[in-house]
C-alpha cells in the first residue's frame, strides 16, 4: 500500500485539534522579479505576503507594476517569512517548476508590452540563470532554470493583423521536474530558494531603457501538506 513521506506534526498549535490533520494537495509558491542588466542572485519563499517582492534588476528603474511591487496571493502563499507556519503544516515536496511571465503583444503592431518577457528575455534567462533549493540549510536540488519547467504558460504564437508579423509566445517548456524521492519540510524548518544569474554575466532584455522589461518568475513546489485541524 503506497504511503506518504511527512514529517511528524511535533510544532502542532495549541489552538489545532490534539492529534488530528488533515492532507492536502497545495501549491508552495514564491516569486521575484529580473530586468535588463540584472546580475548576482536573489531569495524566494523568504518574505511573506504583504512584504515587497524582491528584485534582480541592475541599473533598470524598480518596476511599478502593481503585481510586481508587493507580495499578495498572485506572488506567494507563504504568511510566514522562510517557513510554511501553522498556517500550511507540514509538507513533502514532489515536484518543483520555473514559470516566467509573458509579454502580451499588440495585435495591430506586433509591438510587445513593457512589462512581461518575449522569446528574446525568455532565451536569455534559460542561458543565464540557475535555481538552487535549500530545506533547513541543506542544499535539495540546483540546476539550471530550465532544468525545472513551468507548470503553465501560455503557448504557441499568435499572428497579428497590421504588420504579418507572428510573435512567438514560449517559456521553459517540457514537463514539471518531478521528485522521484519527495523532500520533507517541517513547518518550522527554513525553506530558501536562491535564483542566481552566471557569475561574469548580466541580464540582457529587449528592452534596454530604464524601464529594463520587468517580468515576474514564479517558483512553485507542489506539495503534500498535512495541517492542522480546526
Amino acid at each position: 500500500m503506497p504511503q506518504l513521506l511527512l514529517p511528524a506534526a511535533t510544532m502542532r498549535s495549541p489552538t489545532a485539534l490534539a492529534g488530528q490533520s488533515d492532507i492536502r494537495d497545495e501549491n508552495v509558491y514564491s516569486a521575484l522579479v529580473v530586468q535588463h542588466t540584472g546580475t548576482g542572485q536573489q531569495k524566494v519563499f523568504t518574505v511573506p505576503q504583504g512584504q515587497a517582492i524582491p528584485k534582480l534588476n541592475g541599473t533598470s528603474t524598480a518596476s511599478t507594476n502593481p503585481h510586481h511591487v508587493t507580495y499578495s496571493d498572485l506572488t506567494t502563499n507563504l504568511t510566514k517569512a522562510g517557513e510554511f507556519g501553522s498556517s500550511l503544516g507540514d509538507g513533502s515536496i514532489r515536484g518543483l517548476g520555473i514559470t516566467i511571465e509573458q509579454a502580451a503583444y499588440t495585435l495591430t503592431t506586433g509591438a510587445p508590452r513593457n512589462f512581461g518577457a518575449t522569446q528574446f528575455e525568455v532565451s536569455d534567462l534559460l542561458a543565464k540563470t540557475s535555481f538552487e533549493l535549500k530545506i533547513g540549510g541543506k542544499r535539495q536540488i540546483i540546476g539550471p532554470t530550465f532544468l525545472f519547467p513551468a507548470l503553465g504558460a501560455v503557448t504557441g504564437s499568435i499572428a497579428t493583423t497590421g504588420n504579418a508579423q507572428t510573435p512567438a509566445l514560449v517559456n521553459a517548456g517540457g514537463r514539471i521536474r518531478m521528485l522521484k524521492v519527495p523532500v520533507p519540510v517541517a513547518r518550522n524548518d527554513t525553506l530558501e530558494g536562491t535564483f542566481s544569474v552566471a557569475t561574469g554575466a548580466s541580464l540582457a532584455f529587449s528592452d534596454t531603457s530604464s524601464n529594463g522589461q520587468p517580468t515576474l518568475i514564479w517558483f512553485t513546489l507542489l506539495t503534500t501538506v498535512k495541517g492542522d485541524v480546526r
